[in-house]
This record gives structure tokens, C-alpha cells and sequence, in this order.
């Protein structure tokens, strides 16, 4: 018999133990040929077992004598004799009607001969392929969770939408139906294009409400917006061949193009986006990353004009252009722009999105729009990175989509995102308003905040640690541009209260920090201002 023995899970058995792991022992071997008694094999490999200290506690219950002779074809005696003398050793402990569970504390003669005698490990550092080294992730350790467990503090990041108002019982009742109408089929592996009901629904959507150009057999359905830009550039660039990116940039694009081996030439942004400039053919990028709606972090749309020269730009030098949507829902002043891939007759521009920022960022489902000569190529690229998204949330945000709700979530949320964007505006001016200057675009989730004097920088920089509230400095985004310093705060994933208390917290460390002088001598160090980059300065403030 194989595998570990699992209680009953069923809701209406309210004792947590019969829903706890139970302790399976498969590598205990009986050997009957051994001059050993069966029940003293038994004892002496549970014993190791238990001395190794490899279980897990929430695996502490051992099986029944019952369950453990059958699983081994031992009688129940033996197995009862091999018990007793553990009991009486005191590496396990009978719990009334519960059963029998490895002992709390198990005996410490034992465990300080297995800690003598244990061979110490060697520390080394590992070879690890180039592709990593170029990476500029320099995270470590718990560094790398990036998730949140539990209700999230306040703190500003940007990116976080507010998964708090996600209607999860529509969501839910609607993953009912798709199961219930399509059973055992939604459980099989599933298309690396996509679902093909999504890719319909999308491509209409798109269609109807981004100004795209596109057929359904264009989309290809992605695990999130950093998969769609992995796929791409894994799919156009060779190791050495050069790609564009928007300086200063989301920092996880930078790390795709250095994983996959590309020459990444950061381009500066002027007030009409992405600067074109002047390249010889042999530096033509075979890839241009860029977020034309609103870019990010600065949040300058892109001009009519830049968007027809960098399309056209892109055609003469045989290269493609990434087109990342990332919050192209979340306009507050004027109508939605279409996208770029809409301007696009030339098979040039590869649009892509996700649903982390509309929906919740847990669902993975990302989605790009390819030329039709590209299409192919894409999915093979993305049937070897994990094959598929799962099909039932595929199918659950179909139906989403067809029945209207997603419309729905999306005007009802633009709305709250439009109430907190406004509050957070006054409430900063009323908090901070003397450390800072907040520029305001007509979209995105997310605001810069220039310092009014650069010596508070360091100021700024303590009070974050000391409070929590980790609006990143703008900095943290630059390849080499050289920008006056400035905050990207976050505003969307928090409630009116939460961004006052927040926004209050912050201003009452800076100040203390101020009364104390404790920036002097800060170890923080701020970028000089260039002459060349005198374009950044804010445009719309309050």
C-alpha cells in the first residue's frame, strides 16, 4: 500500500484531527528473514524515524495498529508490541478518544546523540547558470515573499488594487455553473492558446472598448503580465541582440530582458513618451518594452504622434513592440485612449494585459494580443513554460465577461478607485504637503510625489522604515536616468481611514525625525539632478 493515510474531510466532521495528516511510515521495511523479532524492527525504524525529526507536525498522529498491520502484513500484535515499548519510551502519547500522536517533547538522551552524531553540512556557494547572475533581483530569503498573508497593512505600494470589493460570491456561483455544465473536462489539461470562450470574450471586449484590431486566433491566454513579457522576448531575442526599454521602467521588465541574455538599452521618456532618437541598424532593438496608455512610473500617456513614429520605426528596422496595458481601465479624466496595437498595420505591436489589477492578482490569467505570424511561435514558448492557465478559472472569467459582470466590477471599482484617488490628493496636501509636491495624471493607481527640498530625502527614507509605509523612491525604477527625487505611492487597495491613518503616520515620524536632525549624516544616498533631464518636473500639482 502506498501514500500517507488521510482522516475524513468532510465539513460536517467538526474533531480537527480526522482532518489532520496522519503519519504513514512507508519507509518502514519488515524483513523476515532477519534473526530481529518483527515487532523490534518495527520499534527500531519508527524510533529512527522519529529521531530524524523529518516529519512534519502537522503529520504527528500515527495510524492505528489496525491500519498499520494491514499496511504492512504484520499481525496486530506485533504491532501493539512495537507501540508499548514507544509509549513506555516516551516517543509517543495516547490522547483520549483521539488516538495516538508522537509525543510533544520526545526524549532529549536521544535527540542530543542524533545532534553528535549527525554529519555537519558544508556551506557552498552554488554555480548557477549566466542567465541568472544578469538578473538585477538581488532579493534574499524571506525578501522573496512577496505575497501578503492576511489583511494588508497599510503601506502605500503601488500596483495593489482593492481585492477587498472583488465580488468573490458572483466569482464563485458562476465557477459552480462552469463546473456543473462542464464537469470533468474543465480538469484535463487545457489549450496553451487558451480556453477558446476566453479568447472570444477578450478579443470582443477589446474590440468594443480598447479601440484593438484583432480575431480571437490572435490571443494567446498567459500566467500574468511578466509571463507575456518572458514569452515575448524569449520568443524575438537572441542573447547579445538588443532591446528597448522605458527608463525608468517597472523594475521586473528590466530582469526578463537580462534573463533571456538581451542587450537592454534603457530609452528616456520626454512629455510625449517613449524618446525615439537616433540608433545605427546594427543597434536596432529587436524588442521595445512600453507602456503607452500611462506609463509607468511617471505616468505619461503617449502621444498620437510618438505612437505612429515608434510603430513606424519599428516596421523600417524588422523589430516588434511590446505594448503593456497595465491599468488601461483606470482613466479618471476623459475618455479611455485606444491602445497602440489599434494604430498598428504593420504586424508590429504585440499588446498585452492582465487581470491582476482589474480583478485580484492571485488569478494569473494575462493575455497577449500577437501579430498573426507571431501566434504560433507564442504558444510553443508558452507550452514549455507551464502549458497551460487552469481551465476553470479560464471558464469562470468567460462567463464573467459574456454576462456582464466583469463591466459591472469594472465601472463600480473605477468609481470607489476614482473616490479614494480624490481623497487621497487632500489628504496628502493636508499631511505632507510641506515635504512634498504631488503630480497629479489623469490615470493609473498610483501618484509621484517630488520632494519640495532634496535634504529631506533621508528624512523620508527613516520615516518609511520606522512606519511601514514603503512608497518606493522613484530611484528604485532608474537605469540611468537622473531624476529630481520623488515617492511612488500607491492609493487603491486602501479605504478612506486607512489612507489618512497612513498618510498621518508618516507625516508624524517626519516630523519627529525633523525635530530630532535625525537625517543628518543618513547613509541614503540621492542621484544629482542632470541638465538633461530638466522635462521631469511636475506638470499638474496640487
Amino acid at each position: 500500500m502506498n501514500g500517507a493515510i488521510y482522516g475524513r474531510t468532510v465539513s460536517s466532521v467538526p474533531m480537527q484531527r480526522r482532518r489532520r495528516l496522519v503519519m504513514s511510515f512507508e519507509m518502514v521495511r519488515m524483513d523476515r528473514a532477519s534473526s530481529e523479532p518483527l515487532y523490534q524492527q518495527l520499534y527500531r525504524q519508527i524510533r529512527e524515524e522519529l529521531e530524524s525529526g523529518s516529519f512534519d507536525s502537522s503529520a504527528s498522529r500515527v495510524p492505528s495498529s489496525r491500519v498499520l498491520a494491514a499496511t504492512l502484513g504484520i499481525s496486530r500484535p506485533t504491532v501493539n508490541q512495537a507501540f508499548s515499548k514507544l509509549l513506555a519510551e516516551g516517543y509517543l502519547q495516547v490522547r483520549k478518544r483521539s488516538g495516538i500522536f508522537v509525543a510533544d517533547h520526545l526524549p532529549a538522551t536521544f535527540l542530543k546523540a542524533a545532534r553528535l552524531t549527525a554529519t555537519p553540512r558544508t556551506e557552498h556557494c552554488p554555480r548557477v547558470a549566466r542567465r541568472v547572475t544578469r538578473m538585477t533581483d538581488f532579493r534574499r530569503g524571506r525578501q522573496l515573499d512577496v505575497g501578503i498573508g492576511g489583511p494588508p497593512s497599510v503601506t502605500f505600494v503601488a500596483g495593489l488594487p482593492a481585492v477587498d470589493e472583488f465580488p468573490i460570491a458572483v466569482w464563485e456561483r458562476l465557477r459552480e455553473q462552469v463546473l456543473a455544465k462542464k464537469g470533468a473536462h474543465l480538469l484535463r489539461y487545457a489549450s496553451s492558446r487558451g480556453e477558446i470562450e476566453l479568447r472570444k470574450a477578450i478579443a470582443a471586449y477589446l474590440c468594443d472598448f480598447r479601440g484593438a484590431n484583432c480575431h480571437h486566433d490572435q490571443i494567446v491566454v498567459v500566467g500574468g503580465m511578466q509571463q507575456a513579457m518572458l514569452a515575448c522576448a524569449l520568443a524575438l531575442i537572441n542573447e547579445g541582440e538588443v532591446a528597448w526599454i522605458e527608463d525608468p521602467v517597472f523594475h521586473q521588465a528590466r530582469n526578463v530582458l537580462g534573463f533571456v541574455g538581451a542587450k537592454t538599452v534603457p530609452r528616456p521618456i520626454d512629455r510625449e513618451g517613449l524618446v525615439i532618437g537616433k540608433c545605427s541598424r546594427q543597434n536596432s532593438p529587436r524588442l521595445i518594452l512600453v507602456t503607452p496608455s500611462h506609463q509607468f512610473p511617471l505616468g505619461v500617456t503617449m502621444s498620437l504622434k510618438r505612437r505612429k513614429a515608434l510603430i513606424d520605426f519599428a516596421e523600417s528596422r524588422d523589430g516588434y513592440i511590446l505594448e503593456d496595458d497595465y491599468d488601461f481601465e483606470f482613466r479618471f479624466d476623459g475618455p479611455p485612449l485606444p491602445c497602440l496595437q489599434g494604430l498598428d498595420h504593420a504586424g508590429r505591436v504585440i499588446y498585452s494585459a492582465s487581470m491582476s489589477k482589474i480583478l485580484y492578482p492571485s488569478l494569473r490569467i494575462g493575455f497577449l494580443v500577437a501579430p498573426p505570424q507571431l501566434v504560433d511561435t507564442l504558444v510553443k514558448v508558452r507550452a514549455i513554460m507551464d502549458q497551460h492557465s487552469p481551465a476553470i478559472d479560464q471558464a469562470t472569467l468567460a462567463r464573467f465577461i459574456t454576462e456582464g459582470f466583469f463591466l459591472s466590477h469594472v465601472k463600480r471599482i473605477r468609481e470607489i478607485y476614482a473616490k479614494r484617488r480624490l481623497f487621497f490628493i487632500e489628504q496628502f496636501q493636508k499631511w505632507l504637503g510641506d515635504y512634498f509636491v504631488l503630480e497629479v495624471t489623469p490615470a493609473g493607481l498610483h501618484f509621484i510625489a517630488w520632494l519640495r527640498r532634496a535634504e529631506d530625502f533621508p528624512l523620508i527614507m527613516r520615516a518609511r522604515e520606522q512606519t511601514g509605509v514603503w512608497a518606493r523612491p522613484l530611484s528604485f525604477f532608474c537605469i540611468k536616468a537622473q531624476l529630481d527625487p520623488a515617492f511612488v505611492f500607491g492609493f487603491a487597495a486602501w479605504s478612506h481611514a486607512q489612507i489618512e491613518q497612513g498618510l498621518a503616520k508618516l507625516a508624524s515620524a517626519v516630523k519627529q525625525l525633523k525635530r530630532r536632525g535625525a537625517g543628518n549624516g543618513s547613509s541614503f544616498q540621492i542621484d544629482r539632478v542632470s541638465p538633461a533631464t530638466s522635462s521631469y518636473w511636475p506638470s499638474t500639482a496640487v
